[in-house]
């Protein structure tokens, strides 16, 4: 089970790295390597998260939110 889930998680951080504009995949990424564990990759993902999606104010915003629920660095 837990092959399976790294198998997806990788597979989405894949997918973003060549389509950024999917707020909804990083909010995803984001959320999936904080339950992993896994906080490096979950801040790693964040800020190429704000990078991908700069100017989308609507979309930061959610990013943001996500980032403060889960205490990961502003």
């Amino acid at each position: 089970r837990q092959q399976m889930i790294e198998g997806m998680v990788a597979g989405l951080a894949a997918r973003l790295e060549s389509d950024g504009k999917d707020v909804e995949g990083w909010l995803k990424l984001i959320r999936a390597y904080s339950v992993l564990g896994r906080r490096d990759e979950a801040a790693a993902a964040l800020a190429k998260a704000r990078s991908s999606l700069r100017g989308n104010v609507p979309a930061l915003g959610q990013i943001d939110d996500l980032a403060q629920s889960l205490k990961l660095g502003t």
